[in-house]
């Protein structure tokens, strides 16, 4: 009997090519979407599982009280580490991790590279497996483990580089390292993401830091055995809440608590750590969203595959008598059918994997922090989810025709007394839904293009497009580094700094009566706001070489100004750190200094700073000349600086990552809304071939007794036009909402919702529908009355 089911089955798919054609590419290109986001989804929720002995691990992080709400703060005091692990018995390892990163010199190379500082027990704690060498090297402080990737690029051609010697170059100093290891580098979705490892203490060595010094931090992790315990080291953890506070008087600790390093990279996203240094993981927004777009896309797919059954299961309605009189039960003919229907699913599933094999590498290239791969051989809970979502989508999609054609009876059917209903009301129901989610897909991809041109041109409050800036060590190379540019014509303005508006500031609390919050700082030189473009709104810059500037005068921004309630700011006087009287000399527009327009604005705070502090120059040049002039400043640093790479920057890399995101999902998008529309617009074909099938007698009566083709068209169109202009109300709806949702999710500022979006996705939805069907109701409407009605 099983043979027959097949034999009727594949019989039945080749008298039907077109339409299972149309169901395996349709429902193919919706599960390719279903396996990118499930993929998606999978690198975020197994963020850290690498680490295979890391389940008992735990980072000691704390919350600070900032602007009147708890902030979680991703790090600890540097002497946290030594205090716990002399105090805290139930504390069974303690490890410290620092970043430092910086240049290194192989033979004649200068490269940079990511670089941090731990001590020996991380690598017994986290997994990088050693392909050459052992982390044990690390007792001695002048050893360094590096990655097979550093391996291929410094020393290609040695499987083994054991003692192979790298120079770190630290200002004037240069320290040598001798390779006591070569790891095999994590996935990217881990917390570590460094190149090179060197001992913890070295690092205090290099950066001049006392251990003891509670104003500075790092991270610090502990392990512990029994999970029990951590309430118990928790609580003794708030002994150092007083310690903290007295050493850093202005940065007050409320408390301390253990983060489970398991999960903890999704929390920091999730819950807005502070100074989490360890790799992010995926926005919430972008690890959800396409998986929401997809189960739409395959909504659509689903519905449009019950329609296109049901069209197709017109031709078989004689078969279904024959059967059932011939003594086929109506169990044995569901089996049929859905068995039918689970044959395309799966077919479909196959279409979607060789699709998704191009789709999942190319988003995966969307992003550059992200890594996803199809590999079916090697990812187990891959097979799981394909094998649920073959399941669902057979019963979504197949399980209504597969019960619905089996209910007709024999004698009706053999009689010709069956009037197949070529359109219902779930079957207009699932065509309305189609269109109203592809609505919602084209209204989307509209507003996520504005919005992406609207941040493009948004006002950043300086002049992201002609600045070059450099990062100097010091003093003294900033003096070298302005001297050889001097006489350099094309540069319009110059000056230095001790931070950057896009790389470098600080966060201290600061006091106006019974006011307090936090602000960001910026030290800058005398010209720094000119020659970066901003603009001064009240009082004055700072005047050059003025020791009561530097010592007195302060200049803030206007939400500074907004937060405080001042109308009129200049001259009040704020208290920095409880103890620096500060005046306001001037307010400054507005500056977006993170680069882009993800978090609100921050009150923002700028001090004069003398020479001798100066870690940044910054010039500002005209558009057309803004690239000879950065290979003229890389030139000039190669002879200042020859054993340092250049750290000459666009000001404008700093918004690469906004504009990443914008046009990446405005791709996205667009895809979506096409395919979405692809997959309605084959509904509404297989619905309208369904219901001309059922009204061709009809069309006929009616062409006899004189209705024009126009009329015809129009009586059969008119139940499609209603589905539309109920779709499109829809849709618009769900447009807003949605796409009002998701950017609020990505962005705190974004583009405003206007009309003409939805306008313009209703006319194109309704044009293509027109396009679509327009023809083959013409054609049925001009057919011979008689060619028609000549059978009956």
């Amino acid at each position: 009997m099983f043979q027959n089911y097949l034999k009727v089955t594949f019989r039945n798919l080749l008298k039907n090519k077109l339409f299972v054609f149309i169901n395996v590419t349709g429902l193919g290109i919706a599960l390719a979407c279903c396996i990118v986001a499930y993929l998606n989804w999978e690198y975020n929720a197994k963020f850290d599982e690498y680490h295979t002995q890391a389940d008992n691990t735990y980072f000691v992080n704390f919350v600070r009280i900032t602007n009147g709400r708890p902030i979680k703060n991703g790090n600890s005091p540097l002497p946290i580490g030594d205090q716990i692990a002399t105090s805290i018995a139930q504390v069974d390892q303690v490890i410290r991790y620092y970043p430092i990163g910086g240049n290194f010199r192989v033979g004649n190379e200068v490269f940079r590279t990511s670089l941090s500082a731990v001590d020996p027990e991380f690598f017994e704690v986290f997994t990088f497996p050693m392909v050459v060498g052992s982390a044990a090297g690390l007792q001695d402080k002048q050893s360094i483990v590096i990655s097979t990737e550093l391996q291929e690029k410094h020393f290609p051609g040695q499987p083994d580089p054991l003692g192979e010697v790298l120079t770190y170059i630290n200002g004037e100093e240069r320290m040598d390292f001798k390779v006591a290891g070569v790891f095999r580098k994590p996935p990217d979705n881990n917390s570590f993401y460094e190149e090179a490892y060197i001992r913890y203490d070295q690092a205090m060595d290099i950066l001049d830091f006392k251990e003891d010094d509670w104003s500075l931090f790092n991270n610090t992790f502990v392990t512990i055995d029994n999970p029990d315990d951590v309430p118990e080291v928790e609580r003794q953890l708030q002994a150092y809440v007083d310690i903290q506070n007295k050493a850093k008087d202005d940065y007050k600790v409320e408390s301390y608590f253990l983060n489970p390093f398991h999960g903890s990279a999704v929390r920091a996203e999730r819950e807005d750590y502070w100074n989490h240094w360890l790799n992010s993981s995926l926005p919430t927004a972008a690890a959800v969203a396409p998986g929401i777009m997809a189960l739409l896309i395959l909504l659509i797919a689903c519905f449009n595959f019950t329609n296109t059954s049901i069209a197709i299961a017109n031709r078989r309605i004689k078969e279904i008598g024959i059967r059932k009189v011939l003594g086929s039960g109506r169990r044995q003919l569901i089996a049929q059918f859905l068995g039918e229907n689970v044959l395309l699913v799966f077919l479909s599933l196959l279409a979607g994997l060789l699709i998704s094999a191009f789709l999942v590498p190319a988003y995966s290239a969307m992003w550059p922090f992200l890594e996803i791969k199809l590999n079916l051989l090697e990812n187990l809970d891959l097979l799981g989810f394909l094998s649920l979502l073959l399941l669902f989508t057979a019963l979504i999609a197949g399980s209504y025709p597969a019960f619905y054609v089996s209910g007709f009876q024999p004698t009706s059917i053999l009689r010709g007394k069956t009037k197949f209903s070529g359109t219902n009301m779930l079957t207009r129901v699932l065509l309305t839904l189609q269109y109203a989610i592809s609505l919602l897909a084209i209204i989307c991809g509209f507003v996520f293009s504005q919005n992406a041109k609207y941040q493009e041109s948004y006002d950043m409050g300086f002049n992201v497009e002609s600045i070059l800036f450099a990062y100097v060590q010091d003093e003294s190379g900033f003096t070298k580094m302005r001297n050889e540019l001097m006489g350099d014509s094309r540069i319009k303005e110059m000056a230095g700094s001790r931070h950057s508006i896009t790389s470098a500031w600080y966060t201290d609390p600061i006091k106006y009566g019974e006011s307090e919050m936090d602000v960001s700082i910026f030290d800058i030189g005398a010209g720094y706001l000119s020659t970066v473009g901003a603009t001064i709104v009240e009082g004055r810059d700072f005047i050059e070489n003025s020791q009561t500037d530097i010592e007195r005068s302060v200049i803030i921004n206007q939400e500074l100004a907004r937060q405080m309630g001042w109308s009129e700011p200049i001259g009040k006087r704020v208290v920095l750190s409880d103890t620096i009287a500060l005046n306001v000399v001037g307010v400054v527009k507005d500056i977006y200094f993170e680069g882009g327009l993800w978090e609100p604005l921050e009150p923002m705070l700028m001090r004069y700073s003398d020479q001798s502090n100066y870690r940044f120059i910054s010039v500002r040049t005209d558009m057309e000349d803004l690239l000879a002039v950065k290979e003229a400043m890389d030139e000039k640093w190669r002879t200042v600086f020859p054993d340092e790479l250049s750290t000459v920057r666009f000001m404008e890399e700093e918004k690469a990552e906004t504009a990443l995101v914008n046009s990446n999902i405005r791709t996205l998008f667009i895809f979506l809304g096409i395919v979405a529309v692809l997959l309605s617009v084959i509904g509404l074909f297989s619905l309208v071939s369904l219901n001309l099938i059922k009204r061709m007698k009809e069309i006929g009566v009616r062409k006899v007794l004189g209705a024009s083709v126009e009329n015809i068209s129009l009586k059969v169109s008119r139940e499609f036009i209603i589905i539309l202009a109920v779709a499109s109300v829809l849709g618009c709806v769900g447009g807003y909402f949605l796409s009002d949702m998701l950017m609020a999710s990505i962005w705190t500022y974004y583009v405003p919702q206007r009309a003409m979006p939805f306008v313009i996705s209703v006319a194109i939805l309704f044009l293509v529908s027109v396009l679509t069907i327009g023809g083959k109701v013409v054609r049925a409407a001009s057919v011979n009355p008689a060619t028609i009605l000549r059978d009956d």
